[in-house]
């Protein structure tokens, strides 16, 4: 088969005949393909989409995920009628930049793959360019393996119930050498290993998933750099969240995937804005932490930490994964009621530990809780105001952080030692320790920090909390200059957006101005920014990420009047009601009798600001909404309506 492509030139004024392959042709083309179990046999051309068998005019169908994904080409949909898929869903082909190649359910409908044999359900081997949306794979061994793949988008499925007997590292969702990949809004839920683990794969982003109960740990990233990890719930009532380490043979371990050893090598990792809401911890053994971390030049930031039952960030040390732990910075979150302390500093000498700073975080009302007999240090720890533990004094700096119980210079709140030693030295204020160690601990506050409701895990600060404006700044300028080139002092505090798509650069802001830039490149070698606006700085003029007010807050979220926590809801007269408000599962919208609008959109927003559902409504007066997937917390109900908006908190049980 041939195309003609016309050419009109004003001095040739030729036409020339170009003969394309049906195969070129093919590649350019963009087909809605349909995959329908109920078929008796394929459909070529004469699909009904309303009656869902070969009497229509709706294109080309298939009876077998296989049948779809051996003609699925660039640009072309696949979607995936509602149905129990009993065999593993395995892309041929890749797509491409300009036209992917998209898996996706009907509709609302719901599309199972399922059965304790798929090993993996979805397997992306050697294909890029391939989208998975609104499926569910459940009770299956292994749920995704992608090996060698990039440029996936994983969206909107839920994962559940991976149930491989062995315990296997590629029971969850398996990334091994694969790059640009993105996991966004899923729920992932229940595996006997790993729930996500990145292997040697790098520019990944994982952004707005539910991710809960994994045997091991909902996550691991292992010698892999510039991912990013944001904007997630986390919960695991079986061991713990994060991991981050080097490669000590571990990988797929069939050729060419092969068990990978590869140390000092998991670097500029960024983990930023996520709630870390509760692991367990066994009794007489190591506790679970919320973040394992032995990384290099990372950030972790902006992160919410509660009611970890073990240490919340572990800078941790031991052979062979965990030999490298250097260069990282741990700014601007929020520890609250945690049973391990907020931050545990490793003592180790054995390996490499230096450069790390840890600025800006409240540590507020954390605890020890003792569930591990064999050290004597813990029974004298037991039930103590610990925020920190520390069994070093160099090599980590505390700087400007809120560290705080319920008074000034209470006794535990700095627990140094090792949990092995018979002969710890007696706790000291906090005010001893910026005395007798001031390169370990530097112009920090202790204040109740006045939180919105940290009863209800709103950590926003109220309208006068001494944490408003009382941060410190992030670097400086060591020379005066201007323009969209800025040497600072230290740049791994930023980051550039790695080129990942859909995630941006800084945004910064020097002290004593308004304006801000945008970072779009960070040189960690020279320590040097490329801005997208040029600004003018003088020699030592502070720098931070853009800020409101005077200077930096302390924690998690900066001041703002007008966010969602800090309007009075209440004192409103509000158009509508919302029962019942605690929530454990279905609440009830209704206007007024008296209103005459209706309500046109209902969105739900967690604190962290992220929209977790939007739906336009049809001019209603009653909604009914259930909420029993969400995770527990404040969430923010905005309800538009004919002529206004109106924002209702609830608490969801």
């Amino acid at each position: 088969m041939k195309n003609t492509i016309t050419i009109f030139n004003k001095k040739l004024n030729t036409i020339l005949y170009i003969g394309l392959l049906l195969t070129g042709i093919q590649s350019f083309a963009q087909d809605t393909i349909y995959v329908d179990n109920q078929l008796s046999s394929n459909c070529s051309g004469d699909y009904s989409i309303l009656n869902r068998n070969c009497s229509g005019t709706d294109g080309d169908a298939f009876n077998t995920l296989a049948g779809a994904s051996a003609v699925a080409a660039p640009g072309d949909t696949v979607i995936i009628r509602e149905g129990i898929f009993s065999t593993q869903l395995a892309p041929l082909h890749s797509g491409t930049a300009l036209d992917r190649i998209v898996y996706k359910n009907f509709d609302n409908e719901d599309v199972l793959i399922t059965g304790v044999t798929l090993s993996p359900a979805v397997l992306l081997y050697e294909v890029d360019y391939i989208t998975i949306d609104g499926l569910k794979i459940e009770n299956v061994r292994r749920w995704l393996n992608a090996l060698g793949a990039n440029h996936l988008i994983i969206k909107n499925n839920t994962f559940k119930d991976a149930v491989d007997g062995g315990g296997s590292s590629k029971t969850g969702l398996f990334f091994q050498e694969s790059d640009h990949n993105r996991i966004t809004n899923n729920i992932i839920d229940n595996s006997t290993q790993d729930n996500i683990a990145l292997i040697q794969s790098n520019y990944n982003l994982i952004d707005t998933n539910t991710i809960t109960n994994a045997a091991h740990v909902l996550w691991t990233i292992k010698c892999s750099n510039y991912n990013v990890i944001r904007e997630n719930y986390f919960h695991n009532d079986l061991q713990k969240i994060g991991e981050v380490y080097d490669c000590a043979n571990v990988g797929h371990g069939d050729s060419p995937y092969l068990k990978i050893t590869s140390f000092d090598d998991t670097k500029h990792n960024v983990i930023e804005q996520n709630i870390f809401a509760f692991t367990t911890s066994p009794v007489n053994a190591s506790p679970y932490s919320g973040i394992q971390y032995a990384g290099q030049n990372g950030i972790i930031r902006n992160n919410i930490f509660y009611e970890c039952q073990g240490p919340p960030i572990s800078l941790t040390l031991y052979s062979n994964e965990a030999t490298f732990n250097y260069g990282n910075r741990i700014y601007n979150n929020d520890f609250y009621n945690n049973e391990f302390g907020g931050i545990d500093i490793s003592g180790s000498t054995s390996h490499t530990f230096y450069n790390q700073e840890i600025k800006n975080n409240i540590l507020y009302k954390n605890q020890f809780i003792q569930r591990d007999s064999r050290w004597s240090w813990y029974d004298a720890l037991d039930t103590k105001p610990v925020q920190i533990f520390t069994g070093r004094t160099t090599d980590v700096a505390l700087d400007n952080n809120n560290i705080f119980n319920s008074q000034i210079d209470e006794l535990y709140t700095i627990a140094y030692g090792s949990r092995n030693s018979l002969s710890n030295p007696d706790p000291e204020s906090l005010t001893w320790w910026e005395t007798n160690h001031p390169q370990l601990f530097l112009n920090n506050l202790q204040a109740n920090p006045d939180f919105v409701d940290a009863l209800a895990y709103d950590f926003h600060l109220s309208q006068g909390s001494p944490m408003i404006n009382a941060g410190g700044f992030l670097t400086n300028t060591p020379t005066a200059g201007s323009g969209t080139t800025m040497v600072v002092a230290d740049a791994t505090y930023f980051t550039d957006g790695f080129g990942i798509t859909d995630y941006y650069g800084d945004t910064v802001q020097l002290q004593g101005q308004t304006v801000s830039a945008s970072i779009t490149n960070v040189n960690y070698t020279t320590n040097t920014l490329t801005l997208n606006t040029p600004l003018t700085w003088t020699a030592g003029q502070l720098l931070s990420k853009a800020y409101k007010g005077t200077a930096p807050d302390i924690g998690a979220f900066e001041y703002d009047e007008n966010t969602l926590s800090t309007i009075n809801l209440e004192a409103e007269k509000s158009p509508f009601k919302v029962y019942p408000n605690p929530t454990s599962s279905e609440i009830t919208i209704a206007l007024n009798t008296t209103e005459t609008s209706t309500i046109t959109n209902l969105s739900i927003v967690n604190l962290l600001g992220t929209t977790v559902y939007s739906n336009t409504i049809n001019n209603k007066k009653i909604i009914p909404f259930d909420m029993k997937d969400l995770p527990s917390g404040v969430y923010f109900l905005k309800i538009d309506m004919n002529n206004k908006q109106v924002v209702k908190r609830i608490l969801k049980k």
